[in-house]
């Protein structure tokens, strides 16, 4: 199966399950609402419930939109509970992978003789980055983010620095962990011209 298909029918799962499960919370829920806690337009709620409906999963009661309901059916329960499970897998076997990924990457780097880091962008990559580091021999001196406070925030027990408080750090790297755009590489540039540093990328 293509690539592309495969994540449509991933989405069109995810979709399914979110609603099944906000439908579970809230039976009087307008396709309005719903839309609004799945993030997608409403034309494709209104075709996702028509197919919820079509598969035996969700049952509709009421005459017009404003005392409409929407119900799971037996079938619709062990739906919900089988997509959870398939979901959850999933998202472990995605872990895993992109664990692995940024354990070979961080290694690399630590072949190459980098032993101080820090992480720019508080995210779930740097979440893992984080993890990772100290287990190939990493230290990692902060996680850069500009929108950080002054009050000693941290993220995963490391602090939360700003850009500008690089100058003070002995850093051999800054790893990105999101995308980075011209401004932000201007910024790096002019950090890394000034030290020894090295700016290096997870994505």
């Amino acid at each position: 199966m293509h690539e592309d298909e495969v994540f449509l029918k991933e989405a069109e799962a995810l979709h399914s399950l979110r609603a099944l499960e906000e439908i579970e919370k809230n039976p009087k829920i307008s396709q309005r609402e719903l839309s609004n806690h799945l993030g997608v337009a409403l034309g494709i709620t209104n075709a996702l419930l028509k197919t919820l409906v079509r598969k035996g999963l969700v049952k509709i009661r009421g005459n017009n939109n404003r005392s409409l309901t929407y119900h799971l059916t037996h079938a619709g329960v062990l739906a919900k509970s089988q997509l959870a499970v398939k979901w959850t897998l999933n998202t472990i076997d995605f872990y895993r992978q992109a664990r692995k990924d940024v354990a070979n990457k961080l290694q690399e780097l630590v072949d190459q003789g980098i032993r101080t880091i820090a992480l720019y962008g508080s995210s779930e990559l740097a979440e893992i980055a984080a993890i990772v580091a100290p287990e190939v021999g990493l230290e990692v001196i902060g996680i850069i983010d500009d929108h950080a406070s002054d009050d000693g925030q941290l993220f995963l027990g490391y602090p939360i620095v700003k850009f500008d408080d690089l100058a003070a750090k002995q850093l051999d790297a800054v790893i990105t962990c999101l995308e980075v755009d011209d401004n932000h590489l201007r910024r790096f540039g002019q950090y890394i011209d000034q030290t020894t540093t090295r700016l290096c990328h997870l994505i």
